[in-house]
């Protein structure tokens, strides 16, 4: 069968012009003239069936897979062509192979196979010679060739039996030379591509070269197999394996360091909550044994005043019973009274030193617990002492010794004075006849000499005592420093061991460097290795991918975590808060019961000196009836005498004078009568006069004691009002400026804050963008690595060996570079992303610690200020009260004309004092003339009374002068009658009978007289009786009164509270949703804390001034610990800095020291690496001079600040000393 003509490709007119195309007509070339190729190119073979990668997958091969005979293009009849030209025998090893790989034998069957690659003579032989594939590349101007694959051959009806049909054509192809098609040997044509390009010699010879070539790939297969067996990728498998274990291990390592840090400040925080628990239950059990002192002491007095209650019943028996001597009587009890008033005074007194008491030993409890605080601050103070200390010793060990020596020659002038004092003793013995001036110089020496001895003495006492006391100080320092000795001792072990585990976990290091470098050097294959990192890098990018993943939800575990345990620390401070404010409440509640119970019993001694005031009025009551019984008495005796020296008169007179006498005896009677009448008359008028101004005296008296305790009380409340309103202002003044301080810092905390955000956001993109440079560069590794495959094969002759043997080398040190880079790269990131992390979890614990400072710190800030506007409404109810109080004291007392006046100078002070205001004059002048007015009705009812008194005076000092003049007149008479009349005869029985008659009359008069007297009693006592009834009716209606009005101000006080908590509920509502925004920091907290605590004690406080200067040195030492525990930490922060630093520069001379292994293998290889100029590009370099000006920039800042904080510690330091020095120098005066 004869074939068709192809036409020859056209080009264009200039020879230069040509293009190869890739099977389809130039795309970018749409104005083809006619001297451009008008034939579709062939389509390039299939890249399946790699046989280096299928003996690296393990040799797995299907049924239809490629046998180790002679290469073919295809695998079979109907089978598409599609293949890679890697399948091709072009693709078999076209190059000279490195140094060391294969025999000799076989570089001549390569070099063979490059000599014959030009054409084949098998069936299935390729379809296109080699410059006519796809992916040929000569110059960058020539285009591909059309190849014979994208036409109809590979159709489903095409066979291999049949001729391969050809392309359509221009049938006037000009410049085409028409070649013979010459059939092929299985009826394909030639070379079974529809070409005739080869004559059948030169076939014959493409045959030969075949059958050589296969026999040398079976060499080749046989060393692969062979190399794949001793290098295959297990071994790289298990050194991966390793490397991911101890990379987890290190993870799992850094994560339960963390964690036992955690737990490490968690078990501190506890420590200390147990502390404060601690010191809590200590004041609770102090407070309790203070208030059982305090109940006990109560008990006592009430028993006290119960006895003298029952005393004060006595005495009062004793006033009624009492007959005789009632003046002295009455002296003793008035004394007595006094006694008792006294006693009850100095009972109120020790009343009032037990509350003084009660607030000192608050007081007391306060500086225990600042001792406890400046104990804890002292033991702080104690490691810092040490040189002070050593120095100390050493001085106090000089001082000892001069004191040894100062005791020393004590005793030797002691001695030299004795022997003195001897020989004056001796002279003194030897010449007792000299003279006397000899005698009295030898007396003065002596006693000089004593004097001398005894100061010698003192000096010696004091010299002991002072050696004793450096003997005490000496063993305290030398207790001291070996107890400094020692912790200095235990910080070197703990350093020592510290040291021996970071050399152990350098050895580690260098242990695994020598295992990954041998593991290295046993990488020799160029391919494999090329496979093996490709892995390396998918598997690391794979761990990172995943470690990321799993990182997030540790994250999100630690987060939730940290949110349940936000969420019990916050229940457990509300149950705290509720605990607090209940035993609070227990305690102002108890407080409040023994007041009430203090102001009852001063209710109760006033009521009694009240009724010890009645019964006073009582007595002198009864003492008038009896006095006017008296002279009653005194007048019927009078009356008797008359009659008796009537009857002496008549008596001798035996006839005549018993009508006279009957006369006389009617006239006494008449006149008794008409005189008990009168006296009866004068009685009730004195009686009803006594009960008026007994009741006038008993209204005012219960006014008085009524208006007294009113005063006692408001004055009580208006000096604690003045007191807690000074107190409340100082603390509204420190509160505002601690919460505008507090904005303040939560301002630069949130600025900080944000500052932090946007640093890890930055820190998160740069992140991307390298993972993005990543997934970049793997694109790139793929696409240079399909590239370079379809270069190599496409090279031709010798030409391609040359270039392929070129390429190769080029490729090799272009892919080592690339792997240097990458694995650079990859180092960076994982570092990168580790210090991210790292500040991100520290970050985390900054901003959860932030918020839980800041949520207490708002809450006990709500606290205080509920305290306070509680506080305050009470006050200001107080003070509504004690108006109230005022206001009635005004209108009902009468002895308030003092403090009316006192009142009337303040306010005048006031207004000269105060600007001038019609407000102001408004006010003053209303209470100005109610105080007039008020002044003016007491005043007017002072003199209204003082009138009656000295009326009532006048009328009772009047009616005794009368009773005397008479009483005087009635005795002149009788004694008158008694010297005139004397009797003259003996009387007769008559009259005896008349006499015995009166005198019975007599005694009964004096019987009824105390009968009515007895009944008179009686009747007093019952009046006495009604009356008492009466006035307890009256306080009962008093005290249901003022319950009613109470129960109305405590319903009032509920629903203002109501109101109140709904307000507060709303407030901190909207705090806790400000709290949820805001950061602050614990420094600043405690140190604010400090502050308030400071002025809060110096508002509350009213202590001399060494109180305060105790304060201060306490404020002091706090601060001082403050900034010590800031030191520590800036020291522990430059330490981690330092370890940290020291780490990755650890880590980055083992990867230096890899690279460098891994460059120094790839020289062994035979691989020469290019000189590498350009290694770095632009953007690395302006990213590493950055990352370099942000860390001189933070180096001076820490480094600043570092500096502020020594100056600060050393100025504290030298103010310590100072301090010391002037406690020391205080102490040495007071000794």
């Amino acid at each position: 069968m004869a074939y068709p003509y192809i036409d020859t490709p056209r080009t264009e007119l200039d020879g230069n012009a040509t293009y190869l195309t890739n099977g389809f007509r130039s795309v970018g070339r749409h104005n083809l003239s006619d001297l451009d190729s008008v034939e579709n190119s062939f389509q390039t073979p299939s890249k399946d069936e790699d046989i280096l990668k299928a003996l690296g997958q393990g040799r797995r091969r299907s049924s239809g897979g490629f046998k180790l005979n002679t290469p073919r293009a295809g695998s079979g009849a109907g089978s598409k062509s599609t293949r890679s030209a890697l399948n091709s025998r072009q693709t078999l090893p076209t190059a000279a192979p490195p140094a060391g790989e294969f025999t000799p034998l076989m570089k001549s069957a390569t070099k063979n196979n490059f000599l014959r690659n030009i054409s084949t003579a098998t069936r299935g032989g390729p379809k296109t010679p080699g410059y006519l594939k796809s992916g040929y590349r000569t110059n960058g101007n020539t285009t591909v060739l059309t190849s014979m694959d994208m036409t109809d051959i590979d159709e489903e009806d095409a066979t291999d039996d049949q001729p391969t049909p050809l392309p359509q054509v221009a049938s006037s192809s000009v410049q085409g030379t028409p070649l013979p098609g010459l059939p092929g040997r299985d009826g394909g044509g030639v070379l079974n591509d529809g070409r005739n390009m080869l004559t059948l010699k030169e076939q014959e010879k493409m045959i030969d070269k075949l059958d050589k070539e296969n026999w040398g790939l079976k060499v080749k297969v046989h060393y692969l197999e062979d190399r794949l067996e001793k290098a295959g990728p297990a071994y790289n498998q298990a050194a991966l394996r390793e490397n991911t274990e101890l990379k987890v291990t290190k993870l799992t390592m850094q994560r339960d360091i963390s964690r036992y840090k955690k737990n490490l400040q968690q078990a501190e925080r506890d420590l200390e909550a147990y502390r404060l628990q601690f010191q809590g239950l200590r004041e609770e059990s102090r407070r309790r044994q203070t208030d059982e002192t305090i109940q006990r002491e109560m008990d006592l007095m009430r028993e006290e005043i119960d006895s003298r209650d029952s005393q004060v019943k006595d005495l009062q028996e004793a006033l009624r019973n009492a007959k005789g001597n009632q003046s002295e009587e009455m002296d003793k009890l008035r004394d007595e009274v006094e006694d008792l008033e006294a006693s009850l005074r100095e009972k109120e007194r020790m009343v009032e030193e037990r509350d003084e008491e009660i607030e000192e030993l608050k007081d007391k409890d306060g500086k225990e617990s600042d001792a406890l605080s400046e104990l804890e601050a002292e033991l702080h103070r104690a490691k810092e002492q040490m040189e002070e200390l050593q120095e100390s010793l050493d001085q106090v060990q000089s001082e000892a010794r001069e004191a040894r020596n100062s005791e020393a020659q004590a005793l030797e002038e002691k001695e030299e004075a004795e022997r003195n004092l001897q020989e004056l003793h001796d002279e003194m013995a030897n010449r007792s006849f000299s003279t006397k001036g000899l005698t009295r110089q030898l007396e003065e020496k002596v006693s000089k000499l004593d004097g001398e001895i005894g100061e010698l003495h003192q000096q010696n006492d004091m010299l002991k005592q002072e050696l004793e006391v450096k003997h005490q100080s000496e063993t305290r320092l030398q207790e001291q420093y070996q107890k400094a000795q020692q912790s200095m001792d235990s910080e070197g072990r703990k350093l020592h061991d510290e040291l021996d585990l970071a050399q152990h976990d350098l050895k580690i290091v260098h242990q695994e460097r020598d295992k990954l470098h041998s593991q290295l050097q046993e990488a020799i294959d160029e391919i494999q290795r090329r496979e093996e990192e490709k892995e390396l890098l998918q598997t690391r990018h794979y761990a990172l991918t995943d470690e990321s993943g799993g990182l997030q939800q540790d994250l999100s575990r630690a987060q939730a975590r940290i949110r349940e345990l936000q969420q019990v620390v916050d229940n457990e401070k509300q149950h705290a808060m509720g605990d607090t404010e209940n035993l609070r409440t227990q305690y102002r509640d108890e407080i409040e019961r023994l007041q009430e119970e203090i102001e009852s019993l001063h209710h109760e001694i006033e009521d009694k000196e009240g009724q010890f005031a009645l019964e006073e009025d009582r007595w002198e009551s009864t003492k008038r009836t009896l006095q006017l019984q008296k002279d009653r008495a005194e007048d019927q005796a009078a009356g008797f005498k008359r009659t008796i020296e009537k009857l002496e008169q008549v008596e001798h007179t035996l006839t005549g004078k018993e009508t006279k006498l009957q006369e006389v005896i009617d006239s006494e009677k008449a006149r008794h009568f008409s005189s008990e009448a009168v006296l009866g008359r004068q009685v009730k008028e004195l009686n009803d006069e006594l009960a008026s101004k007994r009741q006038i005296i008993d209204d005012q008296r219960t006014e008085l004691l009524s208006v007294k305790e009113e005063l006692r009380l408001a004055r009580r409340a208006e000096t604690g009002l003045k007191e807690r309103i000074q107190g409340l202002e100082d603390e509204i003044v420190v509160l505002q400026a601690s919460l505008e301080e507090e904005q303040e810092f939560a301002k630069g905390r949130t600025q900080k804050g944000s500052d932090q955000d946007n640093h890890v956001q930055k820190v998160l993109t740069e992140k991307q963008k390298l993972r993005d440079q990543l997934a970049n560069a793997h694109v790139e590794l793929h696409d240079l690595r399909t590239s370079t495959a379809e270069l190599e094969a496409e090279r031709d002759e010798l030409q391609s060996q040359l270039d392929n043997a070129q390429n190769q080398v080029d490729d090799t040190s272009r892919f080592d570079r690339e792997k240097v880079e990458l694995r650079k790269s990859t180092l960076r990131l994982e570092g990168e992303l580790k210090r991210l992390k790292e500040e991100k979890s520290s970050l985390l614990e900054a901003n959860e610690a932030l918020e839980n400072q800041l949520h207490s710190e708002f809450e006990r800030a709500t606290a205080e200020e509920n305290r306070l506007s509680a506080e305050i409404d009470q006050f200001q109810h107080k003070l509504q009260t004690s108006t109230g109080g005022r206001d009635r004291e005004l209108t009902l007392a009468k002895s308030k004309l003092q403090r009316f006046e006192r009142r009337v100078h303040e306010l005048e002070a006031l207004v000269e004092q105060q600007p001038a205001g019609e407000t102001d004059h408004a006010s003053t002048n209303a209470d100005f003339s109610m105080l007039r007015h008020n002044l003016d009705e007491a005043r007017k009812r002072e003199k209204i009374l003082l009138q009656r008194e000295t009326e009532q005076k006048t009328s009772v000092r009047s009616f005794r002068s009368r009773i005397a003049e008479l009483e005087r007149e009635l005795h002149d008479a009788l004694m008158n009658k008694f010297d005139t009349n004397s009797p003259q005869a003996s009387p007769s029985n008559k009259l005896h009978d008349e006499l015995r008659s009166l005198r019975k009359q007599l005694s009964e008069a004096h019987r009824t007289l105390r009968d009515l007297k007895s009944k008179n009693r009686d009747l007093e006592r019952a009046a006495m009786r009604e009356e008492d009834q009466r006035d307890l009716h009256e306080l009962l209606k008093s005290s249901t009164l003022e319950a009613e009005s109470l129960a109305l101000k405590v319903s009032e006080r509920d629903a203002r509270l109501g109101e109140i908590k709904a307000q507060v509920h709303r407030i901190r509502e909207e705090r806790a949703f400000c709290v949820r925004k805001a950061e602050k920091a614990m420094k600043e907290v405690e140190a604010l804390q400090e502050r308030y605590n400071q002025f809060v004690a110096k508002a509350g406080s009213k202590s001399e001034t060494q109180t305060r200067h105790d304060k201060e040195i306490l404020g002091l030492g706090k601060e001082i610990i403050w900034l010590r525990a800031r030191l520590k930490r800036e020291e522990k922060f430059r330490r981690d800095l330092a370890w940290s630093k020291g780490l990755m520069e650890l880590g980055e001379r083992v990867r230096v020291a890899c690279n460098d292994a891994d460059l120094r293998m790839i020289s062994e290889m035979g691989v020469k690496a290019r000189d590498r100029q350009n290694v770095r590009e632009p953007r690395h370099k302006l990213k590493t001079a950055v990352s370099m000006v942000r860390a001189i920039v933070r180096m001076k800042r820490m480094s600043q600040e570092w500096t502020k904080a020594r100056k600060l510690g050393e100025g504290l330091k030298r103010a310590k000393n100072e301090v010391l020095k002037r406690r020391d120098g205080s102490s040495r005066i007071s000794s």
